[in-house]
């Protein structure tokens, strides 16, 4: 009996962990929320959207908002806090 509950949790606990992955991939979030704007490098697409590689200030931007033409006024409303952070970190290793 101990044997099976511990198969059962360990697969629950597997599953979730699966599950949660793909949102916490800074890369993949970027890809999908950021890239069409800023780049797929962060390079920025001026006038649109400014270099945002290496940034330490994504992270404020989008919990906090951007400048008023930015789509990320309201980012909480999209992202949680985790993908906040994914992305951010993310955002730092770009060159």
């Amino acid at each position: 009996m101990k044997i099976r509950i511990a198969t059962v949790l360990f697969a629950s606990a597997s599953m979730l962990a699966w599950m949660q992955a793909p949102a916490q991939d800074g890369g993949t979030l970027f890809k999908a929320k950021c890239a069409m704007c800023h780049g797929d490098q962060g390079q920025g697409k001026p006038p649109m959207a400014p270099k945002i590689a290496g940034s330490a200030k994504v992270a404020d931007v989008l919990a906090k908002g951007g400048e008023p033409k930015a789509p990320h006024i309201n980012p909480m409303s999209t992202l949680t806090a985790a993908q906040v952070s994914a992305i951010a970190a993310y955002v730092k290793t770009l060159k």
